[in-house]
Order: C-alpha cells, then structure tokens, then sequence
C-alpha cells in the first residue's frame, strides 16, 4: 500500500550531522527509532509515494547486479518523485536514518574505514553530489533516473551499461554536463556497448576525455541520433587509437 513520503526538518538534519560522533553505535548497531518520534522527523511530501515494503527487497552487496536491481526498486518505487525533490537531503537522511537503516548500514559502514566518514557521506546528502553520487538511497534513484533518461524505452539496459563499472558511472553520471542532456547521454550509452569498453576502468575515461575534448559548442539537442552517433564514434576510435595505436578506425 502506498504512503507518502517522508522527509526530516532542516533543524533535525542539522543537528543529526553535528552530533553523528556521538551517534556512532546508533550507526552501526542500532537506530533512531526513539528520536523518530520527535517533532521534525516525519513531515509528509505532498506529491511523493512509495510502498515501504520494497525496503526488504534491497540487496546490500556492491556487484553491479545488486545495485541494478536496488537501482531499479527505488527508481520505481518512489512514485512522484522528481529531479527537483530528489536534490532535497531531507527525503534522503530520512530514508538512511530510518526506513532504510540497516540495507544503509550493510551497504557502506565498512570496518577498515573511518565510521564517522562514512556515515557522513552515506547517510546525509549536502548539495546535488551528495544526493547523487554518495547517499545510501539518492544514488540508487539518481541511477535510475539517468538511466531512464539515457535508454527510455528500456531502463534495465540503460542501468546495466552505465553500471558495469564503477569508474563508468563516475565519469557519466557524476558529470552534470553530461548526465542531464539526453541526446548526449542516450548516444554515450548507445555506444557502451562496444565490447572495448569492458578492458579496463581506463576506458571510458579516454573516452570521455576525448567526448568532452571535441564536444564544445555542439549542440546535441539539436542534432539528429544518427549525427550524435558518429560524433561519438570519432571521438571512440580517437581513445582507442591514443590508447592502442594498432587499434583501426573499425575495430
């Protein structure tokens, strides 16, 4: 049954980002329902929905199945959601500190790295990068969302080539000049499926380097997917050949 969202008062986020030291075991061993019943932990969105029960569903692993899927659970499980409401932290540090806890905690509180860090980056979301990139749950609609925009008629491919690697998500999606211009980023995905791209996290990075290199001034979102593809494919057999030069312009 679907709910609306909730999200915590600016007050209570504040105040939960400078006290997380002494949160630290709450983290990592417990939760906040106690302070969840205080005012500021539970104003309701007037335009978001989702059914709670996709909480159980999440997987907790890093492989690019795993975050595919969870990916795919919070694109679509958040009914009304928008661009504009996903950039608030609010609805974020909510989900981290409550609903989500312990798919959060599981995910990203890693015992060989600093707890305090980590909670800070994972379970708050300052700015659009941290609601994109580095929140536990941001991320997992933010990946959906660019892959939706990058493949419309089929979200699970679009998920799959820009979540293959790590390093292809942080040089597509992590870039906003190239994540919210769909010509761009439909053509890019298009062509992750050259089978160059899986020999090494390098790759997409030539790629990329050389896309951002030969791409000034163009305007993509005025040229037709048959232009942007060639476009794409020059600057593809540029890396390959920077990389490798035995590399010919039609491997």
């Amino acid at each position: 049954m679907l709910q609306p969202l909730k999200l915590l008062s600016t007050s209570v986020v504040e105040k939960l980002l400078q006290t997380r030291s002494e949160n630290l075991n709450r983290y990592s061993a417990g939760d906040f329902l106690d302070l969840e019943k205080n005012s500021g932990w539970a104003i309701e969105t007037k335009v978001a929905r989702w059914d709670p029960e996709i909480v159980h569903k999440l997987i907790p692993e890093s492989s690019p199945e795993a975050e595919l899927r969870n990916s795919r659970l919070i694109y679509e499980g958040l009914e009304g959601m928008t661009p504009a409401l996903a950039r608030d932290e609010r609805i974020w540090a909510r989900l981290c500190h409550v609903e989500c806890l312990d798919y959060s905690r599981a995910r990203w509180l890693r015992k060989s790295e600093s707890l305090d860090n980590q909670v800070r980056l994972h379970f708050f979301a300052h700015g659009l990068p941290g609601c994109r990139d580095d929140n536990a749950i941001g991320r997992l609609w933010w990946n959906g969302h660019v892959a939706r925009l990058a493949s419309p008629g089929n979200l699970d491919l679009g998920l799959e080539r820009l979540l293959a690697r790590a390093n292809i998500r942080l040089q597509i999606i992590d870039r906003a000049d190239t994540a919210f211009r769909q010509p761009l980023i439909e053509g890019i995905v298009r062509l992750l499926g050259d089978q160059w791209f899986s020999v090494d996290d390098a790759a997409v990075a030539d790629f990329m380097y050389e896309v951002n290199k030969r791409s000034g001034g163009i305007v993509f979102e005025a040229l037709p997917s048959e232009e942007i593809d060639a476009h794409l494919a020059q600057c593809l057999n540029v890396a390959k050949e920077r990389r490798t030069p035995s590399f010919t312009k039609n491997s």
